[in-house]
């Protein structure tokens, strides 16, 4: 077939195709692979921001604990410290359903054998489960919210008595 354009032309318009192509190739690649990324990354976040982390200031004998609560109840829990007892407790106030609840502790607030008060009663190790990093002890569990208020405490068996009630 015969062109009406000299060869070096032809040559020009085909690598000015091959790059275009190649351009337009990458850049759709590119934009391709960003959403794939940020749909990984949105869901690997998803656990971490399903609840809301809330601070307490908690202050006993002229010294401030901070007590952390992340739950993804709907409402902002309450929090108190009872020295006596050597507890916290947390109440989450409002209508029924699922939750779960992480409270962190300073250990220099509460400390020794931990355990997980539902109500009235003992929670059992295996509903719950507690870390500790040295500094702060940490307990997770899940609950269903079926009355007006849920009330959960957490007991040490050691703890900073409350000099300034």
């Amino acid at each position: 077939m015969k062109t009406f354009f000299p060869k070096e032309i032809t040559s020009i318009v085909g690598d000015y195709m091959k790059k275009s192509f190649l351009i337009v190739f990458l850049t759709v690649l590119i934009i391709v692979s960003l959403v794939v990324v940020g749909i990984l990354l949105v869901d690997l976040t998803e656990d971490q921001e399903s609840g809301k982390l809330y601070s307490f200031p908690i202050s006993v004998d002229s010294k401030i604990y901070i007590i952390t609560v992340k739950s993804n109840y709907s409402s902002a829990p309450e929090v108190s410290y009872f020295g006596l007892d050597k507890s916290v407790s947390v109440d989450f106030i409002g209508g029924p359903e699922n939750a779960f609840c992480n409270i962190t502790i300073p250990s220099d607030l509460i400390w020794g054998e931990l355990s997980v008060i539902d109500k009235y009663y003992k929670m059992s190790d295996a509903y719950y489960t507690q870390s500790n990093n040295s500094t702060h002890n940490s307990i997770y569990f899940t609950f269903n919210h079926i009355a007006l208020t849920k009330h959960f405490e957490i007991r040490g068996t050691e703890g900073v008595p409350e000099l300034n009630t």
